[in-house]
């Protein structure tokens, strides 16, 4: 069976809060703080054996992203990309070369405006690429 993993939010609905393997969702913060810590709580509501990396733009994803001893995944995956179109299209490339994808949960991290001058047709076409 496929894992579902947890957005973190508990008044949410469920259908809103699980999400399983295989799916693309897309969720905006105003300030980077803010999505940072909901990066943090996401990953603290995941199982102890969940499979979860974060992949972030700006900076060391390491000094911002932390495990909650006593909720979520023992560890996390780590990694950086940089912060342009070509950085997306390689993503897919990057990962493969260290990680199964299999029932992998990746969170990325996007820097302020990164998708200001990717087109909507093109990251479609991406997404459907690499599904």
């Amino acid at each position: 069976m496929d894992p579902v993993f947890s957005l973190g939010i508990s008044s949410l609905w469920d259908e809103l809060r699980h999400m399983p393997t295989g799916g693309v969702w897309w969720v905006n913060a105003d300030r980077q703080q803010d999505a940072i810590s909901l990066v943090n709580q996401t990953i603290a509501s995941q199982t102890e054996n969940a499979n979860v990396a974060v992949i972030g733009m700006e900076g060391d994803p390491g000094k911002v992203i932390k495990l909650d001893e006593s909720h979520g995944p023992e560890k996390i995956r780590l990694f950086t990309m940089p912060d342009s179109e070509k950085g997306l299209y390689s993503l897919p490339h990057d990962l493969l070369c260290s990680v199964n994808p299999t029932h992998y949960f990746f969170i990325l991290i996007c820097a302020n405006n990164t998708w200001r001058n990717i087109t909507s047709e093109s990251l479609h076409k991406w997404l459907e690429k690499n599904e």
